[in-house]
Order: structure tokens, then sequence, then C-alpha cells
């Protein structure tokens, strides 16, 4: 009997994640490529793309995150549509500028500047005054504006996370965050083109404000680098949420309370593009197989893409599994099956094939109806048959 059988296909690939639930939990690299030890009190490595730890320091510990409390700042503006606002900057928010050692864009009381240049300051030079500005022109005033902070991480799942302040620029300890909470913040920001452009940026010339250097030092000279942002208090010690992109592969590095934030960043992201790979059999759209009856076919292509973190050295296979008796006429887009990605036998992540294009109804009648159905019968058993041995 004619199997329509699964597709095994062998690739040289990397460890098994569980998905979205398994996110907060590490997830051990090669047995010969050794985890980097780092200096920070906290940290992270992070996929945002399979929402996976692939290494972590207390991942899930709150400490002060200083001035990587921007990232909600920013996020907040960007996400109320203001960023083409006029921003009056008031005497408080000039002031912020003032404190002793403070990180400022030298704002100036009546100064009325582009929400959009107030904003690239933020990220790239950490501007403590353009965090109040920002504050008080969303909310009215700054209090209220950590309401709106808290409110959106508690949205984004972010437990470990309660802002007191706009800016970071506070010793109370109930300002902070973890790690992990960190990262997750920052891969929702990084979908934003405006704040990628900033976090990105090494140097910009800011309308309003002129020429400015991001603090990021990874910018421009570790391989990859996207952003993302920096802080540092006495009592928060280095901060550093970092984040690269190699070969289509992107990673966050999260440091809290670090002797060298920078080396430390370096480090996890070297270990996380050298111990881990990302294997992508099929891309969204991309045919898996066909799917046939008795005088009809089809592609079946997957709904979107079938890809996995794993260890650099785990054997990965990818199989499809049809639908053992799917009925005819089939519209565009009908599920027929799915393919799957194995990781030592296990599924580490599926995809629904779907029908490339309508099939349509047969026409057969009488006795070459009788023989049709009679073939999908036989198919059908032998789609079942096939899906058994694979499983």
């Amino acid at each position: 009997m004619r199997r329509f059988l699964v597709g095994l296909v062998a690739l040289a690939c990397l460890p098994t994640v569980a998905g979205h639930q398994a996110a907060a939990a590490a997830q051990p690299g090669p047995p010969d490529v050794t985890a980097p030890d780092v200096t920070a009190r906290g940290a992270v490595l992070y996929d945002p793309v399979d929402e996976v730890v692939l290494h972590g320091v207390q991942e899930g510990v709150e400490r002060p995150m200083a001035s990587t409390t921007k990232i909600m700042t920013v996020l907040l503006a960007l996400e109320a549509a203001t960023v083409d606002d006029m921003v009056t900057v008031s005497e408080n928010a000039a002031a912020t500028g003032r404190i002793a050692g403070a990180a400022t864009l030298g704002l100036r009381a009546g100064q009325t500047i582009p929400m959009r240049s107030i904003l690239a300051g933020l990220v790239l030079r950490s501007g403590n005054d353009a965090a109040v500005a920002v504050a008080e022109h969303l909310a009215g005033g700054e209090d209220a504006f950590v309401g709106l902070m808290n409110a959106r991480a508690a949205e984004l799942g972010l437990a470990d996370t309660h802002f007191v302040n706009a800016s970071g620029l506070t010793d109370d300890p109930a300002h902070h965050a973890s790690p992990l909470d960190l990262a997750r913040l920052a891969a929702v920001a990084m979908t934003d083109a405006d704040f990628a452009g900033w976090a990105g940026a090494a140097t910009l010339d800011i309308p309003g404000i002129g020429p400015v250097v991001s603090r990021n030092e990874l910018l421009g000279q570790y391989p990859g680098a996207t952003g993302v942002k920096t802080g540092f208090t006495t009592l928060a010690g280095l901060c550093l949420v970092a984040s690269a992109t190699r070969d289509g592969r992107d990673l966050i590095a999260v440091l809290l309370g670090s002797d060298d934030s920078f080396g430390d960043a370096t480090r996890l992201l070297d270990y996380g593009f050298g111990a881990f790979a990302r294997p992508r059999p099929l891309a969204a759209g991309q045919t898996a197989i066909r799917y046939r009856w008795a005088g009809a076919e089809v592609e079946l292509v997957a709904a979107g893409p079938l890809a996995r973190t794993v260890p650099a050295d785990a054997a990965v296979r990818w199989r499809t599994v049809l639908s053992p008796a799917a009925g005819y006429p089939a519209a565009a887009g009908a599920t027929l099956g799915r393919a799957e990605l194995l990781v030592e036998d296990s599924v580490a992540a599926a995809v629904d094939l779907v029908a490339a294009s309508p099939v349509a109804p047969p026409t057969r009648r009488g006795a070459a109806a009788v023989g049709a159905a009679v073939q999908d019968a036989l198919r059908a058993f032998a789609r079942l048959e096939s899906f058994e041995r694979a499983a």
C-alpha cells in the first residue's frame, strides 16, 4: 500500500523549549559549552522570539534598576501617540537636571521642544530632566504618570516590577524590577521602529538638543549590537539592557548590579550566539507536502514559521503529520495537518499546515464515485498509520 509518509528532515541544530509557559525556566546549554561567569548580582540572557531564558543569575529576583526605568517611560509616550507633540519644559523638570551627578539633556524651564527629540535624548543620554518632562506632558504630573507605568507593567505581566518615578533616579527600594522583567519589557519596546532606531544609534544629531553620543558602549563595538539602555545609581550599581542580532537571531542580555556591565553583556551574548542556534526548516508560507485525494491534490504550506531555539549540538528533525480523512471541497487556508519540530524525539514546536489554494468539489458519480471513495478511505488509513509510526 502506498503510504503518504511523514517527512523527516535531519538537521544539525540545538535544546528544546516548551514555549511561552516555560519562559522563566533556564535552558541548559550544550555539555561542552560553559556558561559565562558574570559580575552582575542579577542577570539574564533571553530569547525574545521564543520567550525563553537561555541563562540566568537570579533572573526573577527584584533589584534596583536605575535608568533602565526609562524604557517604560519612552514606551508609554510612543504608545500614547505623542511622538509628534511639542513639549514645554517646566521648572520642575528643568530642576531635575540640576541634581548633582544626574544625567541631563540640559533642558531649560519654558523651553518648547519636540517630543521626538526628548525621547531620543532619553534613550541615548538618559536625561532625567527629559523623563520628568515626558511624565508631566502625558499625565499632568509625575505621580499620575507613575500610575500609568505600573498599570502597563501589570498588563505586560511584569510581576516583579514596580516604579516610583519616571527616571529611575531614586534610592527607594520600592523602585525595582527583575532582570527577566526588563528583558520582556525591552522586547516589547524594540518592536517600535522609533524606539529601536534610537536604541541602536551610537550617535545622533537631535533637533533642539544637538549631537548626542549614546551611553551604550556596545553600539559600534559589539558585532550586531542593537540597543537598548544603560543605567547607574549608587544603590543599583551598573545596569544594562543590551540587545544584539546575528544571522537573523535576536538576543537580549540584562545586567543589574554589575561591576562590568558591558563586559558581562559581551560574555552573555557571545554565549548565546555560540552555544545556541535556531533551526527553521519551514518559513511561513513555505510548501511542506502535498495532500492528495482521488482526483484532487493541494499543496500544504506552513501557517507560520517552524522554528525553535535549541542547543547548538542537538540533533533536530522535523516531520509533517496529515489529518487522516480531511474532506473536500476545501477552502484555501483550511488546516489539513501540521509540521512538528523534534528534539530528542520530543515535539519542541509545531505549526499548522494549510491548503495553499481552494480544492474543487468532486464531480464523479456512480461507480466512479464509489471507487474514489474507496481510494480516499485507503489514503486516510495510510495517513493514520504514518502518523502513529512517526509519533
